[in-house]
């Protein structure tokens, strides 16, 4: 019976994920937006940088013009540094049609703050641009969320210390049998 019930439970759970869509990238106007890898790690000391890739798909001849780059949430345990935003190769311009890389946003973490966890969305604001360089309409947020995880690292004994302690066991375990007999 319990097995029963177990393969069943199994079969929802597997139906449930196969229902499941993967996260998608915040799209507008079709401008798209997304991070390389929005969810970074590293150790006490580290800087963590988030890089970004944005699609125009079809604006029809329009160029996103880059404004600001903006996180939600308050970084702790370390520095948030937006002025890395590279500006979008530094015209604040994706061509119409085009797909552009580089670098959002960092975080410095704090050398002294073994442990830290951050975690919020990146507001990257836009504006579309006409050719003779007007921009059109209203600009307007892209988000994409990120999380930083800070974690010391495990104290691992150096192999010197491993042997000076079975050492010491060692001459404890025939010390003990001498006495014994």
């Amino acid at each position: 019976m319990r097995h029963r019930n177990f393969l069943v439970i199994l079969l929802i759970c597997t139906g449930l994920l196969a229902m499941v869509q993967p996260v998608r990238a915040d799209t507008m106007d079709g401008i798209t937006f997304t991070l390389t890898f929005p969810n970074l790690s590293g150790s006490p000391g580290n800087t963590l940088t988030w890089d970004y890739t944005v699609t125009d798909n079809n604006s029809v001849g329009l160029n996103v013009f880059a404004l600001s780059v903006n996180e939600t949430a308050l970084f702790n345990g370390g520095a948030p540094d937006q002025a890395v935003f590279d500006n979008f190769g530094g015209t604040n311009i994706v061509s119409s049609g085009a797909t552009l890389t580089g670098t959002l946003f960092s975080f410095l973490s704090d050398p002294t703050v073994p442990n830290s966890t951050n975690a919020g969305s990146f507001l990257l604001t836009v504006i579309l641009q006409d050719s003779q360089g007007h921009f059109v309409g209203m600009p307007f947020d892209l988000t994409e969320k990120y999380s930083a995880t800070i974690t010391s690292a495990a104290n691992v004994p150096e192999p010197g210390t491993l042997m000076l302690l079975a050492s010491g066991l060692l001459a404890g375990l025939l010390i003990s049998r001498r006495a014994a007999h």
